[in-house]
């Protein structure tokens, strides 16, 4: 247990600094300040990431596809569930979300920009936790369960049984709304980042040791 809170700990250290330059960015888009609860980290089973993401309405709601081609290998999935997705579109527009109901072409538009904002994010914070440069490849629209089944039919991926979770809230004056990033890393990548982490733990309990 407490080398989950140790993880954890590790995964929120490293998102700070991305994060805050995220809500700059955020908050000047939307024309407010934008407030942000600390990321919660969780490691999903196969087909509790299916599940998650169908839950949260796959096929209305804004989800997009990077392939890891740098530092790790894998796939990565950016998912705005659905109500989350039309208040973020609402309000990226000046609009009333209770009006709409699924997002159009100008909403998914909108959103992208914010999308692209928040996995430079992830991005970074990758880099930090495996302490070398990580790219992800230019975005793929997944619009269906189909659509992720057959990316983790890939010869790279057929085997994976571990997704982490970063679920990260956003606030803004008069809407809330969140976002949820997947990594599905192929096993070796898995092992080399959770070798990665593992060290960070050793080292911050060398330092507290000798305090």
């Amino acid at each position: 247990m407490k080398l989950d809170e140790w993880y954890k700990d590790i995964f929120r250290e490293a998102s700070n600094i991305a994060m805050s330059h995220a809500l700059t960015s955020l908050s000047q888009m939307i024309g407010g300040p934008i407030e942000m609860e600390p990321p919660e980290v969780k490691v999903l089973s196969r087909v509790e990431f299916l599940k998650h993401l169908t839950m949260n309405g796959i096929s209305k709601s804004f989800v997009v596809g990077f392939d890891i081609t740098e530092g790790l290998n894998g796939l990565t999935v950016l998912q705005f569930p659905t109500k989350s997705a039309i208040s973020l579109s609402a309000a990226l527009m000046g609009m009333d979300p209770s009006g709409i109901e699924e997002l159009d072409e100008m909403g998914k538009s909108a959103i992208t920009e914010v999308g692209n904002i928040l996995i430079s994010v992830y991005t970074d914070i990758l880099a930090k936790l495996v302490g070398e440069p990580v790219s992800l490849s230019p975005p793929k629209p997944i619009g269906s369960l189909y659509d992720i089944e057959k990316e983790l039919n890939r010869s790279d991926l057929r085997h994976v049984e571990k997704v982490m979770l970063f679920k990260t809230r956003f606030y803004e004056e008069n809407i809330g709304f969140e976002s949820y990033f997947y990594l599905v890393p192929d096993e070796e990548s898995f092992e080399k980042l959770v070798k990665r982490m593992e060290e960070q733990v050793r080292e911050a309990g060398g330092e507290e040791g000798g305090v």
